[in-house]
């Protein structure tokens, strides 16, 4: 029962984290503007597990029209900060009880979140009489749309409950082994713990960075998306682009030009996987000589990160869906993706993670071998 009731304990917190993040975020961001901020907060949650919202609003006059739109994204800085916290409760004081607590936990939190995105319903009040065309492409061909509303108007949003749960189950089945591998292979938990420090510091740069550049709105933003801003960083610097493109009647409202690859972002790419190399590289015990214990970091590193870029890779995508009903029948006004190639960022993952890890291992022997040194 002790074991179980930790096992509720680690869910309940890594809920209340992500409660925490989304809240900051969009405070920062200004979302109480638009509508209750708890039930935007519950929302955000939500998506952070893998639902999806629906905004819905029928245009005021009695006229048998409803607009209909779709969101699926995922901020992963919620995500992150619910499994971080799940899996450190989950491994303390003991490892014996692991899994014990991590089935708990699996079930508790679907639980939890669901409940969440019964929440997350509520009102936005959002601007009207926004031109879509005018310029480029839409305002040559039909001229600019206006909507045919004055003032402001209200559209209720709610978030699909089914997707947030089946995604919760299989992101606490991804932390629970995780943490299972810890306990049984000890170079899994060296690795992580080398980690901790290089990403909390990464974390503390980006924000203050983005506040100091870009004010509060951009510290949310980053808050609540940093491992898609930093991976898709990453990989734009090593040469992967994200496509962004667009359909329906007010496509070319979205002026998509292609993301530049390369560039300044390569420099960028270098220190983050570099970092990343060198701190887990000095963190970790490797039997050998240089060359050798170079070789063998290398050997896991590089496929690490290919695989880490990746699945940041397909879990950041981005789709929005607008459509328009009436008299029965649907016609989509307006649709929009952004995505990346997960293979391409495999390929980029291992050459750069191969380069990164290969330097990153010498420079840790380096910075070791001068600190004895000193010491002496």
């Amino acid at each position: 029962m002790r074991e179980a009731g930790r096992g509720l304990l680690a869910a309940a917190a890594a809920l209340l984290a992500m409660a925490g993040v989304a809240a900051a975020g969009l405070a920062l961001l200004g979302a109480g503007r638009f509508g209750g901020l708890g039930a935007l907060t519950a929302a955000a949650v939500a998506l952070a597990a893998g639902g999806s919202a629906e905004v819905g609003t029928t245009p005021a006059g009695g006229l048998p029209i409803a607009v209909r739109g779709g969101l699926d994204v995922l901020p992963l800085g919620v995500s992150l900060a619910g499994a971080v916290v799940l899996g450190s409760l989950l491994l303390r004081r003991r490892e014996t009880g692991v899994l014990v607590r991590g089935a708990v936990a699996a079930v508790a939190l679907p639980v939890g979140l669901a409940a969440i995105a019964l929440f997350a319903r509520g009102t936005l009040t959002m601007p009207a009489g926004v031109t879509a065309g005018g310029a480029g492409g839409c305002g040559r061909a039909i001229g600019p749309a206006r909507l045919p509303l004055s003032g402001r108007f209200d559209a209720g949003f709610s978030v699909a409950v089914g997707p947030a749960v089946v995604g919760a189950v299989a992101g606490a089945l991804v932390v629970v082994g995780v943490c299972w591998l810890v306990t049984r292979f000890p170079a899994v938990a060296t690795g992580l713990r080398a980690a901790r420090w290089p990403a909390a510091g990464l974390v503390v740069l980006s924000l203050t960075v983005a506040w100091a550049f870009g004010g509060g709105a951009a510290a949310g933003g980053v808050l609540l998306a940093l491992p898609q801003l930093v991976c898709g960083a990453v990989l734009l610097g090593l040469g992967v682009p994200w496509t962004i493109s667009s359909s329906g009647v007010f496509s070319c409202a979205l002026h998509a030009a292609p993301v530049p690859t390369g560039g300044p972002l390569l420099g960028l790419s270098a220190v983050v996987l570099l970092g990343w190399g060198l701190a887990l590289a000095a963190g970790r015990r490797r039997p050998g000589g240089p060359l050798r214990r170079a070789a063998a970091f290398t050997g896991w590193f590089a496929p690490a990160t290919g695989a880490v870029l990746a699945v940041v890779t397909l879990l950041s995508r981005i789709s929005v869906d607008v459509t328009v009903g009436a008299f029965g029948f649907s016609l989509p006004v307006f649709a929009a993706r952004v995505t990346a190639n997960p293979l391409l960022a495999v390929l980029a993952g291992l050459a750069g993670g191969a380069v990164a890890g290969f330097a990153g291992s010498l420079l840790a022997d380096g910075i070791s071998v001068s600190s004895r040194v000193w010491k002496r």
